[in-house]
């Protein structure tokens, strides 16, 4: 803020001083005003446009108390201001996205607890599959197993542990396998 001061201070000097050069007819003092009356308008334009800068940038002055000396300027301390338009509708925009951002990701959680779930499924399925395939094996071998040959002897001893013949056939296969 030191920098902004210093340079309205000696823009303000440059400008508004009289020139040293001695008028050279009337045609000159007109320049002359002329000029000042630009500076003027330089000073006022360029002093409008730092006082944007500051309300841009969202700030408000606060002066310190007076030292005692009346001529100089007492530091500025900046405070935030409150929230303009422009605040609110980038608020607003970044909210939108968040908001746009969270219903993405849950719609790709759900995607994939969908497809899991897909997944699942075809995996009991395939199970459900296999199992009824060795079922059928199963079926099969009983149907060709020998009771009276030693596999058939050793087959009823294995068998006794099981609900069924069939569930023993199922699991001595699947080992076997």
């Amino acid at each position: 803020m030191d920098s902004i001061d210093k340079l309205l201070a000696e823009l303000k000097t440059e400008y508004t001083e009289p020139k040293t050069t001695p008028p050279q007819n009337d045609l000159t003092e007109v320049k002359l005003i002329s000029q000042i009356i630009k500076s003027d308008v330089f000073i006022d334009n360029l002093l409008s446009e730092v006082q944007a800068d500051l309300a841009e940038n969202k700030t408000e002055y606060i002066p310190n108390k007076p030292t005692g000396q009346e001529n100089r300027l007492s530091p500025i301390q900046f405070v935030h201001a409150p929230d303009t338009k422009s605040d609110v509708f980038v608020n607003n925009l970044l909210a939108d996205v968040q908001a746009d951002i969270l219903a993405k990701d849950a719609a790709i959680a759900l995607q994939k607890q969908e497809e899991l779930t897909q997944e699942k499924i075809r995996q009991e399925k395939l199970q459900v599959k296999q199992k009824e395939a060795l079922q059928k094996s199963a079926k099969q071998w009983l149907a060709k197993l020998d009771p009276l040959s030693s596999e058939g002897i050793w087959f009823e001893k294995f068998a006794e542990g099981y609900p069924s013949k069939l569930v023993a056939a199922i699991d001595y296969l699947q080992t076997n396998s």
